[in-house]
């Protein structure tokens, strides 16, 4: 039996982990670590265990080899989203949060840095990040989101309830996602920006999903930002993303020409604004590339993406949840074709590097994964199983 420490050290290089950085987000220093990795120190402690398991983003079992050892693993836990799901109320419906929330004065908004969520949201780490949204919320409400707080605080409402919004979906909660698409929106029309309405606009269209007359939000919102592509960057990188949800949209109907319209609109306006690696969306040629796969497999013709043109490389976005996806799609789209799975099961371990918790969170992964499992080659293998088994897929 391979001992604990080699298991340890087995998961820290797969998720590219140093010592260093794994004795830090575990709260042990690196000697222990190292310690434990030789075998020289036996891990006995359960909290000791738990906790790194918690740093590799794995369950107890899958670090000390034994499958009944504790719970499955998973980026978020019932007790954390019932904080979100307060911070939500407190917003959304001041009423219902109290009259006796504290007050804020001045400018400052304590535990509101937009740019610390979006680091976390586009990283994928669900984990840390619906406790610090939950945070963010309680203290957008404690000032009055009628417009009172002024223009900064509009911003940040409009902002993080797109994070929030967008968050929820990529978890399974959708039930979160309307009010806080009520709230963006409302605060966006006080603002006036073209950039925070098209936002907004954006964050509504994730929020009601697939409901019947979407497409006329999303056509709306396009409509608005039009004229503002010229003038501002921001603008044109909303309207871009537009064209993007409108393309995907017209694949999953199967109308192949308007998706094709839709991703040619956003490649001439990706082409203008080049990579933006400091946006909401890392909007730019090659994620217009990335969603030109989504919007194949979504047709059905996974296979005719599956080979990248020259030049294609993922890693110019800095977003691990794009990257992620990217690969997650790759699998899917490879699995729609035959002689493929090896590639798509290789695609799959590549986006659990770059990004683990999405690889759990997502319903394209778990579908590319129940479609792997149920090859004869892949249903008893051990590495893909583990896979499945973070992502929440039971036997």
């Amino acid at each position: 039996m391979e001992h604990v420490g080699a298991r340890l050290r087995r998961w820290r290089v797969r998720r590219g982990l140093s010592q260093r950085v794994l004795a830090e987000l575990a709260g042990f220093s690196q000697g222990y670590v190292a310690q434990i990795e030789s075998g020289a120190a036996p891990l006995e402690r359960r909290a000791a265990r738990e906790a790194l398991a918690r740093a590799l983003q794995i369950s107890v079992g899958e670090l000390t080899g034994r499958p009944d050892d504790g719970a499955p693993w998973s980026p978020v836990g019932a007790e954390a989203i019932a904080e979100l799901r307060a911070g939500i109320v407190a917003l959304a419906v001041p009423v219902v949060a109290g009259r006796h929330r504290p007050t804020i004065s001045g400018g400052d908004e304590p535990g509101v840095d937009v740019a610390a969520l979006v680091r976390l949201y586009v990283a994928c780490r669900y984990d840390l990040l619906v406790p610090a949204l939950a945070t963010a919320l309680t203290s957008l409400a404690a000032r009055d989101a009628d417009g009172r707080g002024g223009p900064a605080h509009l911003r940040r409402v409009v902002e993080v309830c797109s994070t929030t919004v967008s968050t929820c979906v990529q978890l399974g909660h959708p039930d979160l996602t309307p009010a806080m698409a009520a709230v963006a929106m409302r605060a966006a029309e006080q603002l006036g920006e073209p950039a925070f309405l098209g936002l907004a606009n954006y964050t509504r269209i994730r929020a009601v999903g697939a409901t019947t007359g979407v497409e006329r939000v999303v056509d709306d919102g396009i409509g608005l930002l039009q004229p503002h592509v010229g003038g501002d960057p921001v603008a044109a990188v909303l309207y871009g993303m537009h064209h993007l949800i409108r393309a995907e949209m017209a694949a999953r109907d199967g109308l192949a020409g308007t998706a094709a319209d839709h991703l040619d609109e956003a490649g001439r306006v990706a082409a203008y604004t080049g990579e933006r690696a400091d946006d909401w969306f890392s909007f730019g040629p090659t994620n217009v590339g990335m969603w030109r796969l989504a919007v194949l497999v979504a047709l059905g013709d996974g296979p005719a993406g599956s080979t990248p043109p020259p030049g294609f490389r993922p890693e110019v976005v800095p977003s691990a949840q794009r990257r992620a996806t990217y690969f997650i799609d790759l699998s899917r789209g490879l699995l729609q074709g035959r002689g493929h799975d090896d590639a798509a099961a290789a695609a799959l371990f590549r986006a659990e590097v770059i990004a683990p918790q999405q690889v759990c969170a997502s319903d394209g992964a778990r579908e590319a994964l129940r479609t792997l499992l149920s090859r004869p080659r892949y249903g008893r293998d051990s590495r893909l199983r583990g896979l499945a088994g973070r992502a929440g897929i039971r036997d």
